[in-house]
């Protein structure tokens, strides 16, 4: 047997399980949002139908979020079953170290890294989108809470702070608008109030403004019209209304250098960036982690002890990465060392006790 067809048998069988298991891990968490959300399904008459476009468009979001356990528990499974039949022994008398079995794997780790990147960046925001507009489209009258009060909208234009009282759902039409500017030093310089602002072929027009500015003596300007010139499209506004929890890189790359405007802190969205970068790779660390399965950690103990140990550590990987990154998030780290720190360190951990195993 020549190494290629060792290294497509050992592609073929990682593939297989790694996939077998996120479908299965994504149906039983599918599952549970649809019995929870079946009846309101229901009740809106959209039938079978319904709670089948239900499930198929939610099912991107949720299977991007288990891609790294999958690949943990797809690895895991796959060299284990390996060194338990003694394939990894067979392997190792052809010439094969176990860091080329690894390295045989690599590739489609890396095949795996870019579909969960593209599935995160492109696939589930646009599943995102779809759904809330389908699912407010459908909403029954008596669903909806007029009584609940309309939370006002935050947010940073630039050196700027606005705030608008409500958006209208098509994100053309705003109401209670104010905007502190502030110098580069972020000192108030002024402030701007519209009652309301309309959004047409050439920009947003305000109505009802008052402007005042700051200094000696303050000066008051009133306007029954305004023309405000920012960049601030409808679909910006829409995101400002209803924030989306999945947000593209080329959207979170233009909120971080000021050409969109967020609700959020700047450190809140220079670390869902960094994640956007560090996200995908976590799938390699899972592959290193469940490397010493295939191999030394069974004379030493049995390949359930090494199964064992892999499966602690990557979801003590997938547990820190989630706080540090919430950290990061929140302003109490910076969001370089939330993101990376993690995946440095578990990387380096995997790489010893592969070194350990095998010297």
């Amino acid at each position: 047997m020549n190494r290629s067809t060792i290294t497509r048998y050992l592609t073929r069988t990682f593939l297989v399980r790694v996939l077998s298991v996120l479908f299965a891990l994504s149906a039983l968490l599918q599952l549970l949002d649809l019995l929870d959300a079946a009846s309101t399904v229901l009740e809106r008459g959209l039938g079978g139908g319904g709670l089948a476009y239900y499930t198929m468009i939610r099912l991107p979001m949720v299977m991007e979020r288990v891609v790294p356990l999958a690949v943990l528990i797809g690895s895991l499974s796959t060299l284990w079953t390996f060194a338990s039949t003694n394939e990894i022994v067979a392997m190792r008398s052809v010439g094969m170290t176990p860091y080329q079995i690894m390295g045989a794997l690599l590739p489609a780790a890396l095949v795996i890294s870019i579909a969960h990147f593209i599935m995160a960046d492109q696939v589930a925001p646009r599943c995102e989108r779809a759904f809330v507009s389908w699912w407010t489209a459908t909403e029954l009258p008596s669903e909806k809470k007029d009584d609940d009060p309309v939370k006002p909208v935050w947010f940073r234009l630039g050196d700027h702070v606005v705030r608008i009282g409500s958006i209208s759902d098509d994100g053309k039409h705003i109401y209670e608008m104010e905007m502190v500017t502030r110098d580069a030093d972020g000192k108030a310089t002024g402030l701007m109030s519209a009652v309301s602002g309309d959004h047409g072929r050439d920009g947003w027009q305000l109505s009802g403004v008052v402007r005042t500015e700051i200094g000696e003596p303050l000066r008051v300007t009133q306007d029954d019209k305004l023309r405000w010139d920012v960049d601030l499209s409808p679909n910006n506004m829409i995101d400002l209304r209803k924030p989306p929890e999945n947000i593209p890189f080329n959207r979170l790359l233009r909120i971080v250098r000021g050409s969109w405007a967020g609700g959020e802190s700047p450190t809140y969205y220079a670390t869902r960036l960094h994640s956007t970068y560090a996200a995908p790779l976590a799938s390699l660390v899972m592959l290193l982690l469940a490397a010493p399965v295939a191999h030394g950690m069974r004379r030493r103990g049995g390949a359930m002890g090494s199964l064992a140990l892999g499966t602690v550590i990557g979801l003590i990987f997938l547990l820190s990465s989630g706080i540090l990154s919430s950290m990061g998030q929140a302003g109490a780290l910076p969001p370089v060392m939330a993101v990376w720190s993690p995946l440095v360190l578990f990387a380096a951990i995997g790489g010893a006790i592969m070194v350990y195993v095998e010297g």
